[in-house]
């Protein structure tokens, strides 16, 4: 006989009237009888979000999961909601957490089974469009940050060495900020990069990620035109990149930085 687990949950009053979880908890007994199937344990979350996944019922299933998965088979839901609202989370919970333990899904109302052809046919057209929402909040994320790139604002992302991000302002991290431009005179005074990481190394000053210096985050600083008060966003190709001015705070004059860039030093 399969052996399986239910969960029910209910997040308002309002639903609570519609399918509450006695009711849920009625119709997956039912369907289980209906199946032959043995309904181990019923797990229950009352006034939770189906986007919440801290929620105490669910813990103990997934708890349940680790510590049952030799016998378990399947975890029966009335509707797929009642795992996850976001699909994204509901096909991580299908395709990841269920699958890592050899187990199926199945939603009564939807009559989805994964264990059937049909069941992971439907989870296959459900993962495309969990690509698609995927890719929706990808375009609408990077339609945002041109937005603010365009209007000559901060448009996200780590800030290079010597700045700091505070209450969505870039300021100067002064400590940092003369290390930087110490960087600079060095290697215009001819010092190479190998010899500039080696120093700083030695001195016990670490990289913003709290690593050591290499000749190439050496260059990499060196290269950065951010440093001057200008930056460049949207890709790496010239062409589609936004010039932006006075988004960073200037740490190093224009002039010293095309010094470099021009050749003048090697």
């Amino acid at each position: 006989m399969k052996k399986v687990v239910g969960y029910v949950r209910v997040s308002s009053d309002s639903q609570i009237e519609n399918t509450s979880i006695e009711e849920q908890v009625k119709r997956i007994e039912a369907y289980c009888i209906s199946q032959e199937w043995e309904l181990l344990e019923i797990f229950k979350d009352e006034g939770f979000s189906g986007s919440n996944t801290n929620r105490p019922g669910y813990k103990k299933m997934m708890e349940y999961f680790t510590n049952h998965k030799e016998e378990l088979e399947s975890v029966v839901v009335l509707k797929m909601d009642r795992a996850h609202r976001n699909q994204l989370n509901l096909l991580q919970f299908i395709k990841v957490e269920l699958a890592e333990l050899n187990m199926d899904f199945v939603s009564i109302t939807e009559s989805f089974d994964t264990s059937t052809m049909i069941g992971r046919m439907m989870l296959g057209i459900l993962s495309t469009f969990g690509e698609f929402e995927r890719e929706v909040i990808n375009e609408r994320t990077k339609s945002g940050r041109l937005s603010t790139a365009l209007r000559n604002k901060y448009a996200g992302g780590q800030v290079p060495y010597g700045y700091v991000v505070e209450n969505g302002a870039i300021k100067i991290d002064k400590d940092q900020a003369a290390i930087v431009k110490r960087v600079f005179d060095e290697f215009i005074e001819g010092r190479t990069c190998y010899r500039i990481a080696k120093k700083l190394n030695e001195e016990g000053i670490k990289t913003k990620s709290n690593k050591n210096w290499t000749p190439t985050t050496i260059r990499r600083m060196l290269d950065t035109e951010s440093y001057t008060g200008f930056n460049s966003y949207n890709g790496s190709k010239e062409q589609n990149a936004i010039r932006q001015k006075d988004v960073f705070p200037k740490i190093i004059s224009r002039q010293r930085w095309n010094k470099i860039h021009a050749g003048v030093t090697a």
